[in-house]
C-alpha cells in the first residue's frame, strides 16, 4: 500500500514532502469513511498521521479544507454510500468501542441513530477537530483568490513554519502550478516561478521536518511537472497504483451487499462467481472506472461485462495513457494444432502460472515477413498466459510532430511516462510493440538529426529486471536489420521466433481453417494453393482471399462460396511485395534464429536450402542477402 511508504518515511524522519503520481483521480478505502476520493482519502490520512490542521490548495478551488459533509454527498451521488444509507445499519471494517462512534456519527457527521442501529466499530477523531472553523468563509486565508500570490505565498510560508499546530497540506493538480516548463529556471520573475521555488525549498527546510508538518504533492503523469521535484533525494517519488484483483473485488461486492435483495444491482452484478470474474476481467480500470462499467450496465438492465466492458476497457486504457497503448483482444490457441509457435507460447504461459521464470522470457522477438500471423502469435501468448495485451503506440504512429526546446519538451516522451506507469498498474502484461524498426521517440524538424534515439523511458523499462514475469515484451519486425540497438542487448531478447510462410502443407491446412463453415460444395485445397505457384502466400493473405470470395458469393446473394469463387479470389489477389523482397525479409529473420526449435518445421525451398538439420547457414544467408539486396536496389 503507498501509504505505509509515506508513513514509514514520515516515521523515520526521513522525509516530509511526497510526489504522489499516476492513479490520483479515484476512489480509495478508508476504514472509517469508507470509500473516498484520493484527495479526501490522503486528507483523512493526515489526519490519522496526527496533523492537527488538514488542508488542500489547487489552482482551481484555493485553499479548501475537508469536511465529511461533502465527502458523504459525493458516496452518495455514487451510490456507495454504506449499508446504513438503505437498511438503518451503518458498517466499518475495524473494531472499537460502540459509545465512541456512535458518539462520532452523532456530533461529526450528524447522523441521529439509536444506540441499537449502529455496529460497534472504530470511532476517529473530527478532522481539525482542535481548530475552530466556525466562520471558514470569513477567514482571508480560505477566500483569497486561488491564483498564485505573494500575499497567498507568504501566509502559507507562515503556517508552515508556526511550531504550535502540526500541519497536513495536500497541494492537487501540481503540473498547473509548477509544469515542466523550462522558463521555471530563469530567475524568479512572477509568482508562479517564485511559488514554483518556495515548494522546492520546503523540501529541504529541516524545520518544516522538525515539526512534523507534512507536504503532499499530486499529479497524474510526472512528466508533466517540472523534473526538479523528480530529481530531488528530499522528494520520495510514491506512485498511487491501480486496484489488483482483491481491491477491485471488494469494491464489487461492496455495491452488490450495499443493493436491496431484489434489486436490479444485483442481478447485474450476479453470483459469486460471476462476481470474482468480472473482478478480473476489470484489469485496467480503476474503481470509477469499475463503477462506471457497472452502472451502465445496470441502467440497460445487462450483467456486467462482454463487449461493453471490452471497448470501456479499450477506452480507459487509451485515456489513461494519452494514447500511447491501445487494448488487444486475446485469445486461445486450439488443443490440437500442430504450429510450432504454440509450443513455445504455452511453455512460456506454463511458466508464469507456475511462477517459474526460469521457463518466462523478459522480451521475445517475432521476426519474418509481413501477414506471418505475429500479431495473432502476440494475442494467442496473452490469452494462453491469462495476461493483459496492449499495443504500444509510436510517436510517428500519434502523427505528433515534436520541436524539442529541451530534454523536457518531447511531448511523447512524457505521454510515453504516463503509458509505462499503466503498464505496470495492469501487470502481468504482454506489451505488443509491431514493426520496433519504427520505435523512434519523435518526428524531428531538426534535418541534422538522421537518427533519432530510441525513448529513454522505454530503454530503462525494458531493461527493468524486477519487471521479469510481470511485463514481457513482444517486439515484431519484418525488417530485423533496422532494429534499435536495445533489441540486441544480452538477456532481454533472447527469445527470437522465426516467422515464415507456409510451405505447401502449411497454407492447405491454414486455407481449410479459414473456409470451415462458409463454403458449399467440395473444395480441393491441393489444387489451390497446394503447388509451387502459391509459395510466399501468407497467413493474411490467404484470410484476405476468403474474405473476398465471400463478398463474391454475398453479390449473388449466397452466404455460402464455391471453390470457383475461391479460385477467381485466389487469381485476382496481388501480393503486397514483390517475391523476392519477401524472401529477402524472410532471410534477414531466419539469420537472426538462435534456436532450431523456434524455426518452423516446414519451411519453403528458398529457406530450406540454408537449414541443415540444428544447422542454419548464416553465411550463405548473407551472401544471398547480398544479392537481393542489389536486384532490389536497397542501400547498404
Amino acid at each position: 500500500m503507498f501509504w505505509n511508504e509515506i508513513k514509514k518515511h514520515y516515521d523515520a524522519g526521513s522525509a516530509h514532502q511526497f510526489l504522489l503520481h499516476f492513479n490520483v483521480n479515484d476512489l480509495l478505502y478508508d476504514d472509517v469513511y469508507g470509500y473516498l476520493r484520493t484527495t479526501d482519502y490522503l486528507m483523512a490520512q493526515l489526519d490519522l498521521l496526527g496533523c492537527q490542521l488538514v488542508l488542500g490548495y489547487n489552482a482551481s478551488e484555493g485553499i479548501h479544507f475537508p469536511k465529511i459533509g461533502q465527502w458523504r454527498n459525493t458516496q452518495r451521488a455514487l451510490e456507495i454510500f454504506p449499508q446504513y444509507n438503505k437498511t438503518g445499519v451503518f458498517h466499518f471494517q475495524s473494531t472499537a468501542t460502540w459509545l465512541q462512534t456512535l458518539q462520532r456519527l452523532r456530533e461529526v457527521e450528524g447522523v441521529n441513530l439509536a444506540e441499537q442501529d449502529v455496529d460497534p466499530r472504530l470511532a476517529r477523531r473530527r478532522i481539525n477537530a482542535d481548530l475552530a472553523f466556525d466562520k471558514e468563509h470569513e477567514d482571508p486565508f480560505v477566500v483569497m483568490d486561488a491564483s498564485p500570490s505573494a500575499e497567498f505565498r507568504r501566509k502559507l510560508n507562515r503556517l508552515l513554519r508556526q511550531r504550535r499546530t502540526r500541519i497536513g497540506l495536500v497541494i492537487n493538480a501540481l503540473e498547473m502550478l509548477t509544469p515542466n516548463d523550462p522558463s521555471l529556471n530563469e530567475v524568479a520573475k512572477d509568482e508562479v516561478q517564485l511559488l514554483f521555488g518556495q515548494i522546492q525549498y520546503w523540501a529541504s527546510d529541516l524545520d518544516i521536518r522538525r515539526h512534523k508538518h507534512v507536504i503532499l504533492l499530486v499529479t497524474h503523469n510526472i512528466s508533466d511537472v517540472h523534473p526538479n521535484f523528480t530529481v530531488n533525494p528530499e522528494i520520495p517519488v510514491i506512485e498511487i497504483p491501480f486496484p489488483n484483483y482483491d481491491e477491485r473485488l471488494k469494491f464489487i461486492e461492496q455495491l452488490h451487499d450495499i443493493s436491496d435483495g431484489s434489486s436490479q444491482m444485483r442481478k447485474t452484478l450476479g453470483n459469486n462467481r460471476e462476481r470474482a470474474t468480472l473482478a478480473r476481467e476489470t484489469v485496467g480500470l480503476n474503481l470509477l472506472g469499475v463503477h462506471d462499467v457497472v452502472q451502465q450496465a445496470e441502467s440497460t438492465q445487462q450483467k456486467a461485462g462482454g463487449e461493453s466492458l471490452f471497448r470501456y476497457r479499450a477506452d480507459s486504457i487509451r485515456t489513461f495513457s494519452r494514447g500511447v497503448l491501445e487494448l488487444g483482444e486475446t485469445q486461445r490457441g486450439p488443443a490440437d494444432d500442430g504450429w510450432y509457435v504454440l509450443r513455445i507460447i504455452r511453455d512460456i504461459a506454463d511458466g508464469m502460472k507456475n511462477r517459474d521464470l526460469r521457463r518466462v522470457p523478459r522480451g521475445m522477438l517475432l521476426l519474418g515477413p509481413a501477414g506471418t500471423s505475429k500479431e495473432h502469435a502476440a494475442r494467442v501468448l496473452a490469452g494462453e498466459a491469462n495476461m493483459t495485451l496492449v499495443r504500444l503506440r509510436y510517436a510517428n504512429q500519434m502523427g505528433e510532430v515534436t520541436i524539442n526546446i529541451n530534454q523536457g519538451g518531447n511531448t511523447y516522451e512524457r505521454n510515453l511516462n504516463a503509458g509505462l506507469n499503466f503498464i505496470r498498474g495492469i501487470a502481468p502484461t504482454v506489451v505488443f510493440m509491431d514493426g520496433i524498426e519504427q520505435a523512434s521517440p519523435h518526428t524531428t524538424m531538426n534535418p541534422e538529426e538522421h537518427e533519432p534515439a530510441f525513448p529513454r523511458a522505454l530503454v530503462n523499462a525494458i531493461s527493468d529486471i524486477s519487471l521479469h514475469g510481470q511485463v514481457i515484451w513482444l517486439g515484431a519486425s519484418q525488417r530485423p536489420d533496422l532494429m534499435p540497438p536495445i533489441f540486441r542487448r544480452y538477456g532481454i531478447f533472447d527469445t527470437k521466433l522465426i516467422m515464415l510462410p507456409p510451405n505447401g502443407g502449411g497454407r492447405m491446412a491454414i486455407l481449410r481453417i479459414f473456409c470451415q463453415g462458409h463454403t458449399s460444395g467440395n473444395i480441393n485445397f491441393q489444387a489451390l494453393v497446394g503447388g509451387e505457384e502459391t509459395d510466399g502466400l501468407t497467413w493474411r493473405d490467404l484470410l484476405l482471399i476468403v474474405q473476398r470470395a465471400h463478398n463474391i458469393a454475398r453479390r449473388s446473394g449466397r452466404d455460402t462460396f464455391t471453390e470457383g469463387e475461391l479460385r477467381q479470389s485466389l487469381n485476382d489477389f496481388v501480393p503486397d511485395y514483390s517475391r523476392e523482397m519477401q524472401i529477402f525479409m524472410g532471410l534477414l529473420a531466419l539469420r537472426e534464429a538462435n534456436s532450431r526449435m523456434m524455426i518452423p518445421d516446414g519451411l519453403l525451398p528458398e529457406y530450406q536450402e540454408f537449414v541443415d538439420g540444428n544447422q542454419v547457414d548464416k553465411t550463405g544467408i548473407n551472401k544471398r542477402l547480398m544479392e537481393l539486396s542489389n536486384q532490389l536496389g536497397l542501400r547498404k
